[in-house]
């Protein structure tokens, strides 16, 4: 663990910074230190090298969550990596380079939904402040579910159910919604289905 410890802070700033988060993490698990909690700890660390390697305390992307997302693989490229008597690391090195990739993706994309709702919430603020509370309840949780929306679209009995209004206020709220060209209407009679527009 020593041996770790003094390679982890010397390699800073020597080479990759992806690579080396990338040889800490592998060397760590390897080393497998503890009783328990080994996985946790080196997830942590695969976080602390690449803050170190930004120079930057602030993480917007997570690799761990991109790590766990792939379980199983990424389970089995520790073993191909840490199993091997020649000890080959390129083909770990370049999936958790992957991994580091598809966080970062997954980051901007966050990112990008968060200022997508912003710029809906200021838009619906300033171009329809008379909304009412449920049809704001039920425009952020249409945004929230992303494009697809949710399963089997917005129905009026899904309005009805996340608001509490009655059943003839979700009808007239959701035609008002449509009206204002804020939703857009599919089907008729009991498949009718909204979706945000845009």
């Amino acid at each position: 663990m020593a041996a770790w410890l003094r390679w982890f802070n010397a390699s800073l700033g020597q080479i990759d910074g992806v690579a080396r988060a990338a040889l800490a993490h592998l060397w760590f698990e390897a080393i497998h230190p503890f009783e328990d909690g080994n996985g946790r700890i080196g997830r942590a660390v695969v976080e602390l090298a690449l803050a170190q390697d930004l120079q930057s305390p602030q993480r917007l992307m997570s690799v761990s969550t991109q790590l766990l997302a792939a379980r199983a693989d990424y389970y089995a490229q520790l073993q191909a990596a840490t199993g091997q008597p020649e000890l080959d690391v390129t083909p770990w090195v370049g999936w958790f380079a992957t991994r580091v990739q598809r966080a970062g993706e997954a980051a901007a994309a966050h990112t990008q939904s968060a200022a997508d709702k912003t710029a809906l919430w200021s838009h619906l603020n300033t171009a329809h402040p008379d909304l009412s509370a449920a049809q704001r309840k039920s425009l952020g949780k249409l945004f929230d579910a992303g494009p697809d929306g949710f399963a089997g679209g917005m129905s009026t009995e899904k309005y009805v159910h996340l608001t509490g209004v009655s059943r003839a206020t979700a009808y007239r709220e959701l035609t008002d919604l449509t009206e204002r060209g804020l939703l857009a209407r599919t089907g008729q009679g009991r498949g009718t289905r909204y979706r945000l527009v845009g």
